[in-house]
């Protein structure tokens, strides 16, 4: 099992964050370098953003040159309101079997942006711009695929560091989306 967590600060109010986010037609991939979208399943809620039941067959690409392929289902989510934060969770399956919990709240001017990744005692971290939305990303997840589970035996800091890598990719996608 491992534990992926990632906090990413955008320079932008948390409802515009939640609101790209939730986006029910699972636009992810528009801004996230190395994510394809296979199909998608919206499901368009009550505050016409994505509502349980949205879903995505996506393909990730590794910069160590491999692909995971897997499916993230909406099981719930609240958006952001009242200072409370907003939080979607996900069951991950797949190449990856599991759950990922996504936590948007407002925050004052912070320190900076802090991105990190942990996997098996492995951590990466990089600092970048101030921001007024955190967002939380925290993935608890198995590989399937019998040469993941034994890379993650033999090496699993070279897996860190390439799940750190994506996920930098997708804060940096994200803030030029926000940007945009």
């Amino acid at each position: 099992m491992f534990t992926l967590e990632s906090v990413w600060r955008p320079a932008a109010p948390v409802a515009r964050v939640w609101s790209v986010l939730a986006d029910p037609r699972f636009t992810w991939p528009d801004w996230w370098p190395g994510l394809t979208a296979a199909a998608t399943g919206p499901v368009v809620g009550p505050d016409r953003l994505a509502g349980a039941g949205t879903w995505a067959d996506l393909r990730v690409r590794s910069p160590l040159g491999y692909s995971l392929q897997f499916r993230l289902d909406l099981r719930q989510t609240a958006a952001p309101s009242d200072g409370e934060p907003g939080r979607a969770l996900l069951d991950v399956s797949g190449d990856l079997v599991g759950s990922a919990d996504v936590t948007v709240r407002a925050v004052g001017n912070g320190s900076g942006v802090s991105t990190s990744s942990t996997s098996r005692g492995s951590t990466s971290r990089e600092s970048t711009n101030e921001g007024s939305t955190e967002v939380q990303l925290l993935w608890l997840v198995s590989p399937i695929p019998a040469w993941f589970r034994i890379a993650a035996r033999i090496g699993p800091a070279p897996l860190a560091w390439a799940h750190a890598h994506v996920m930098r990719a997708g804060e940096r996608g994200l803030a030029e989306r926000l940007r945009g």
